[in-house]
């Protein structure tokens, strides 16, 4: 898979890059240090997952997954930071980050998330996914016009949306429904798109305020 790095600082990434040459399956085919040079090599060399710094030179990186993720909305992007989380998570997950990893964490860590994400999953820790479900859900109001994307999801829809409340992988619920992985990254795009949401989380808290769960799918 083709990997951008987007850090300011330079010395890191040269180290990410060398140490990201011993996975034979990842390919670092450049690096940033400013969101507009990052969007300029996004645009020049299209790839599949950015590795993201929150901070570039006073910028924030989020301004580059924002304008990055409403160009491809399937691009996959791993937050590497050595900051505090805080809001910032909620926001990037709204906005279509699927990965969040610290800096401290061993390089396994991370190239375990670039994979994940790239398959078109989320690996977010644990205990900042719970952090996160509970802010969306308590922002997110259950309105008419959720409810109406809810009402015209298929029913193959609704059974892989149901799986995600479940927090099964995407993977996982290709297993379960004997579709292909792409098959069920084709669903979850539609169902982002009728619910009109950037990711499977804040798609999972509007199911979830709807009565959806992992065990019935309530009837539309």
């Amino acid at each position: 898979m083709r990997v951008l790095l987007v850090d300011d600082h330079e010395v890191f990434v040269d180290a990410l890059a060398l140490c990201l040459g011993d996975y034979p399956d990842i390919v670092v085919q450049g690096s940033a240090t400013t969101v507009a040079q990052g969007l300029r090599r996004l645009r020049e060399s299209p790839c599949d997952v950015v590795v993201l710094d929150l901070a570039l030179a006073g910028e924030d990186g989020l301004t580059l997954a924002r304008e990055a993720l409403a160009e491809d909305p399937t691009l996959g992007i791993v937050i590497a930071t050595g900051a505090e989380a805080g809001d910032q998570i909620v926001e990037a997950v709204q906005l279509g980050v699927r990965g969040w990893v610290t800096k401290t964490e061993t390089a396994d860590a991370l190239v375990d998330a670039i994979r994940g994400v790239a398959r078109g999953e989320t690996r977010i820790p644990a205990d900042l996914l719970a952090e996160v479900l509970v802010s969306l859900s308590r922002g997110q109001h259950t309105t008419v016009e959720h409810v109406q994307g809810i009402r015209e999801l298929t029913s193959r829809e609704l059974e892989v949306l149901a799986c995600l409340v479940e927090g099964m992988s995407r993977t996982e619920i290709g297993l379960l429904l004997h579709v292909s992985p792409n098959t069920v990254r084709t669903h979850v795009q539609s169902i982002l798109h009728k619910l009109k949401v950037h990711s499977a989380l804040a798609a999972v808290a509007i199911a979830r305020r709807a009565g959806i769960t992992g065990a019935t799918v309530p009837a539309g």
